[in-house]
C-alpha cells in the first residue's frame, strides 16, 4: 500500500479519537444494554428446552422374547431416545401415569407376538395424557407410523397367503411359511431402523440464551454504531473534503478504503474490551475457536462499516442517512433475528430473514462459537468481505460523479 493510504489512516484514525464524548457513549451505551439483557436472561428460565423428551411407561404383559426385543430395541435406539424416555414396569407405571408423571403408557396384551404371527387382532393399548398437546401430537405420529408400518407389511403378507391357496399348497406348507414368514415380519419391525439413513440437518447451530443474545444485540450495535461514520463522511462532504481530494490528486476509493480500515480496526477494538468485561461481568460464554471469532467479527465489522459508506453516497444530507439507517437496521433487527431468537422464528420469517445482514452476522458467529462447521462460518466471512468491496465501489462512484459535478 502507498504512503499517501497510509497517510489517509493516520489522519482518520485522528479524527476517530477527537470524538471523545462520542466514543464514550458508543462504548458505555451499548455495553450497559447487553450487561443488563444478559444479567436478566441468566437468571430465567428461557435455556430450557424448547421440548421436554416424552416419558413413556410400558407394562410388558406378553414378557415374551419378541417384546422384549421390541421394547428393547426403541431403548436403545439413540436418534429415538434423544426425543424419548421409556420405562418399563407393572402396576407402579399404571399408577404413576395416572399421577401424571408419563406422557403416555404403552400396555402390550398377554400372547402379543403369538397373535401377531397369527393376525389376530389383539391390539396394544396406547393411553396418552393430553396436559401437554404437543407431546400428544408428536407421540399419536410415531405410534400410527409403526400401525402402517405393520399394516402394510400385513397387507404383502396375506396377498402371499392368497396366493399360497391358489396353487393348492397343503395346510402344513402354508402354516410353515406362515410362521417363517411372521418370524421376518417380526424382526423386519424390530429392525427398520436398517432401512434409513439419518442425516443430521443444522440449519442454525443451538447455544445457551446468554451467548445467543450477546451475539444478536452486538450486531445490532455494529450496525448502529457504523451509523457515525456515514455522518461522518456526510459532514466532510458539506465541507468540500472529496474536492479538496481530487485537487491533491488523492483517489476517493483509497480514501474510502483508508476510512473502512480504520473504522474497522476502531470499532473492532471496542468490541474486544466488550468481550473482556463481559466475561467478568456476566455468565457469557464463548470459549474456544478465539482466531476464528475475531476474524469473522472484523468482517461483520467491516460489512457493517462498508454499508454505513455506502448509505451516505446515496443521500446528500446527514437526516436522509439517520432516517433509512434506523429503519433498515430496525427492522433488520426484528427479522434478522435480534429479538426473536433465529431458533424460534416463524419459517415464514426465517424465509425473509436470509435477505438481512443481522440473519448471516448471527448464523455465523453460532457457526463459529459452537465450533459445529467453522468451515461454513467462515465461508460467511469472505462473503461478508466481497460485499464490503462491492459496497466501497458503489460509493466510490457515488463520490466520484459528485465530486466531478
Amino acid at each position: 500500500m502507498s504512503k499517501t493510504f497510509w497517510g489517509l489512516c493516520h489522519k482518520n484514525i485522528r479524527d476517530l479519537l477527537k470524538q471523545k464524548k462520542r466514543n464514550s457513549l458508543m462504548f458505555i451505551l451499548p455495553l450497559t444494554i447487553i450487561i443488563v439483557i444478559l444479567m436478566f436472561f441468566a437468571g430465567s428460565d428461557v435455556e430450557k428446552s424448547f421440548l421436554q423428551p416424552i416419558k413413556i411407561g410400558v407394562v410388558d404383559q406378553d414378557k415374551s422374547f419378541y417384546s422384549n426385543a421390541l421394547v428393547e430395541n426403541y431403548k436403545n435406539n439413540e436418534s429415538f431416545t434423544d426425543f424419548i424416555e421409556i420405562t418399563v414396569g407393572k402396576d407402579e407405571i399404571i399408577h404413576d401415569f395416572n399421577a401424571g408423571q408419563y406422557d403416555a403408557l404403552i400396555e402390550i396384551p398377554q400372547n402379543f407376538a403369538e397373535h401377531l404371527m397369527h393376525f389376530e387382532k389383539v391390539p396394544v393399548q396406547v393411553k396418552v395424557a393430553y396436559s401437554d398437546p404437543l407431546k400428544a401430537v408428536l407421540f399419536k405420529h410415531v405410534m400410527e407410523s409403526y400401525e402402517k408400518f405393520i399394516t402394510s407389511v400385513q397387507v404383502g403378507v396375506e396377498l402371499l397367503y392368497n396366493e399360497m391357496e391358489a396353487l393348492n399348497m397343503s395346510d402344513r406348507e402354508i402354516s410353515i411359511y406362515n410362521i417363517e414368514i411372521s418370524y421376518d415380519l417380526i424382526m423386519t419391525a424390530l429392525g427398520r431402523n436398517r432401512f434409513f439413513q439419518y442425516h443430521e440437518w443444522v440449519n442454525i447451530p443451538s447455544t445457551t440464551s446468554v451467548n445467543y443474545f450477546f451475539i444478536a444485540i452486538m450486531m445490532m450495535f455494529l450496525l448502529y454504531i457504523s451509523v457515525f461514520i456515514a455522518i461522518d463522511l456526510i459532514r466532510e462532504r458539506e465541507n468540500m473534503c472529496f474536492r479538496r481530494l481530487k485537487i491533491a490528486r488523492v483517489s476517493i476509493y483509497e480514501y474510502l478504503m483508508s476510512k473502512l480500515f480504520m473504522s474497522t480496526i476502531f470499532i473492532g477494538l471496542f468490541v474486544l474490551s466488550w468481550f473482556v468485561l463481559l466475561s467478568f461481568l456476566t455468565p457469557l460464554n464463548l470459549s474456544g475457536n478465539t482466531l476464528y471469532i475475531v476474524l469473522y467479527l472484523l468482517s461483520c465489522i467491516m460489512l457493517a462499516v462498508s454499508l454505513a459508506i455506502c448509505i451516505s453516497g446515496l443521500f446528500k444530507r446527514d437526516e436522509g442517512v439517520v432516517l433509512v439507517s434506523h429503519v433498515f437496521i430496525f427492522v433488520n433487527a426484528i427479522i434478522g433475528g435480534s429479538i426473536i431468537p433465529l431458533h424460534y422464528m416463524p419459517n415464514i420469517l426465517q424465509r425473509l430473514a436470509v435477505f438481512t445482514p443481522n440473519y448471516w452476522m448471527i448464523k455465523g458467529m453460532l457457526y463459529i462459537e459452537s465450533g459445529y462447521n467453522i468451515a461454513y462460518g467462515m465461508q460467511i466471512a469472505g462473503s461478508f468481505f466481497i460485499m464490503s468491496m462491492v459496497f466501497i465501489f458503489i460509493a466510490y462512484r457515488s463520490y466520484q460523479h459528485e465530486s466531478a459535478i
